[in-house]
């Protein structure tokens, strides 16, 4: 999940303008593409682990996954910009604090 943080992270860096560009909608398709990947790994992860760590937000990024996968018509660019934008951040930083379930709790 880090990594593909990061990625989308990398992606976003090239500011706003490059992302709603739609002459050259790459870097917007490659952002979301790394999100998709970002939520599927969050949907394989184990109920000890997120029951260990409930302050990340599962279940939205389980219905971002949804959304992403099945490109409901309101996934936009504009709550992609902003989930990268806003919210990433925070989870990343969740993640790296992240605790993993010992078997004993």
């Amino acid at each position: 999940m880090l990594r593909e943080a990061a990625a989308a992270q990398r992606y976003l860096a090239r500011g706003k303008e490059a992302f709603f560009d739609v002459r050259s909608p790459e870097i917007r398709e490659a952002t979301e593409l790394r999100i998709l990947h970002f939520t599927e790994t969050a949907t394989k992860v184990g109920r000890p682990f997120r029951n260990a760590n409930p302050l990340i937000p599962w279940d939205d990024l389980d219905q971002l996954r949804n959304d992403l996968v099945h490109e409901y018509p309101e996934v936009k660019a504009d709550p992609i910009w902003r989930f990268v934008h806003d919210d990433l951040p925070g989870l990343v930083a969740k993640l790296r604090r992240a605790r993993y379930p010992t078997g004993r709790e």
